[in-house]
């Protein structure tokens, strides 16, 4: 499992980023503690210096293995799932952006914060509709360009779409694409699956990637998540993709980054 961590070049309202504003650090500080990749949190692909990201890449030996697309939609109101079709499109348009920067990078491309919520429940299942139709937009231009999409859960009250695993999965199977995937992701897990253990075998065979953050959204071991018991269930279900530490930056970006390093290198480890 590689150890990820997750870095915003751009000042966030999204909360749980490290180093937000500062890449170049972000990544210093990463290639310094032992991390094996990052994650970019990014409003859009375009303002992002491809070039000069894979040099600090190569120079700190990272890669990039997810691209986050939320930005999108907190900074600028553009979802999948908006009501109004051209701000679908304009969401569209930027995943397409995003996925362009993740073949390059050979880097996943997570569909989470971009759904938006639904805000006419009258016409929700028509809007439903519409976004499981960008998602599979998302898809299909991604298939060509040989890059994964990264369905992420989250919990009901950050949107009122796709809250479950169990719901993530039965989308990926609905659409049917082979470059669709789950993210799981624990802080969301912990609002609203049953069980850690039991979800992550029954879509275990759709699983891509896995954010690690405890259960007060803090680095693991700062709450009260069993991630033992998650850790040993990845191991059963032969998972062996990036483990992603996205957390807030408290008490400060430094500590949250350590000890999301160490708290993973203490769990390899001693399994």
């Amino acid at each position: 499992m590689k150890k990820v961590i997750s870095l915003s070049p751009t000042k966030s309202g999204f909360g749980p980023l490290l180093y937000s504003g500062d890449l170049s650090l972000g990544l210093k500080r990463a290639g310094e503690l032992g991390y094996d990749g990052v994650e970019l949190s990014l409003r859009d692909a375009k303002e992002l210096d491809s070039k000069a990201l894979q040099h600090q890449l190569s120079l700190y030996n990272l890669r990039v293995y997810g691209i986050a697309t939320g930005q999108t939609y907190y900074n600028d109101g553009f979802s999948l799932f908006a009501e109004e079709g051209e701000k679908r499109l304009k969401a569209l348009e930027r995943m397409k952006g995003h996925v362009d920067l993740a073949a390059q990078l050979g880097a996943a491309v997570i569909i989470g914060g971009i759904r938006g919520k639904i805000e006419s429940l009258v016409d929700y299942d028509e809007i439903f509709s519409h976004g499981k139709e960008m998602i599979g937009e998302v898809c299909r231009y991604a298939l060509d360009k040989k890059v994964m999409i990264l369905l992420e859960p989250i919990n009901r009250y950050e949107t009122n779409i796709i809250n479950t695993l169990a719901e993530g999965m039965n989308i990926i199977r609905e659409l049917g694409y082979a470059n669709l995937r789950l993210l799981a992701d624990t802080f969301h897990m912990n609002l609203e699956e049953v069980s850690y253990g039991q979800v992550l075998l029954e879509v275990g065979p759709c699983l891509g990637y896995v954010h690690f953050a405890d259960s007060n959204r803090l680095a693991p071991g700062w709450g009260h998540t069993d991630f033992q018991g998650i850790y040993q269930t990845l191991c059963e279900i032969g998972f062996d993709g990036p483990v992603g530490i996205e957390v807030l930056p408290k008490p400060g970006d430094d500590e949250a980054a350590k000890q999301g390093i160490k708290f993973l290198n203490h769990l390899l480890k001693n399994n």
